[in-house]
């Protein structure tokens, strides 16, 4: 959700947690990444990792990509695991089933060298 800025009515913020704070210990354990096309406008992070953590209890985190101008969602996003079998099982398991609105469509994400996978995500982790 994004809210406008105090006094600049025509630029929006939107509110993004970091991943690790000073007491986090870091997850260096491999990430087994998904992309998550056609995503409905109301998907958060948050929508998207409970939709995928009901079924794969190995996700890691998800993030739905933001457009900066707009603080809108770009309709994508990505979702991470931390077991190979689980993301292999979920880009076939949920190809087309619903998340809001809209059936989702499942593929294999392109890794980007030099970024950080810790960066963006809405992470999960079971205390």
């Amino acid at each position: 959700m994004s809210t406008p800025v105090p006094g600049l009515p025509d630029h929006l913020f939107r509110l993004n947690w970091a991943s690790l704070s000073s007491g986090d210990k870091r997850d260096d354990s491999p990430d087994y990444t998904i992309f998550v096309g056609d995503l409905a406008a109301d998907v958060t992070d948050y929508v998207l990792l409970e939709t995928f953590k009901a079924s794969y209890p190995s996700v890691k985190g998800a993030k739905v990509v933001i457009d900066r101008a707009t603080g809108r969602t770009k309709g994508y996003g990505f979702v991470r695991f931390s077991d190979e079998s689980e993301q292999i099982r979920a880009m076939s398991e949920m190809n087309g089933v619903p998340c809001s609105s809209r059936p989702m469509r499942i593929g294999p994400a392109a890794s980007k060298k030099g970024v950080s996978g810790q960066r963006g995500f809405l992470q999960f982790s079971q205390a």
